[in-house]
């Protein structure tokens, strides 16, 4: 988890990117500016709802903060799911048998 320091930096460079001032963006975002300072210098956090609205006028996602969407497994799911619309029907029941029986297998370890 990253903390509110490094968060704060991002916002930093994220609003400076944007070439917004701090009073710009707290305006925008119905905040004080010194409410803001303190949050890009990691002093405050910001709550969920003003942590969206930022999100909204600075136009970031969370992946801006190393936040990985999608985890492994989800990756590994993707993944299968594209290896499953592209198997006939006799592949598909073939690839299911062998799940089930690795899945059973798996389970009594």
């Amino acid at each position: 988890m990253i903390d509110k320091v490094s968060i704060g930096k991002i916002i930093q460079a994220l609003r400076k990117d944007r070439k917004l001032t701090q009073e710009e963006l707290a305006e925008k975002i119905d905040i004080s500016k010194n409410y803001l300072s303190k949050v890009e210098r990691g002093i405050s956090k910001l709550n969920i709802e003003t942590f969206l609205k930022m999100a909204d006028v600075l136009s970031f996602t969370l992946e801006d903060f190393g936040v990985n969407k999608q985890n492994k497994n989800e990756k590994y799911k993707t993944e299968l799911l594209e290896l499953i619309l592209t198997f006939s029907e006799s592949e598909a029941n073939a690839y299911l048998e062998i799940l089930r029986t690795m899945r059973a297998v798996l389970k009594g370890l």
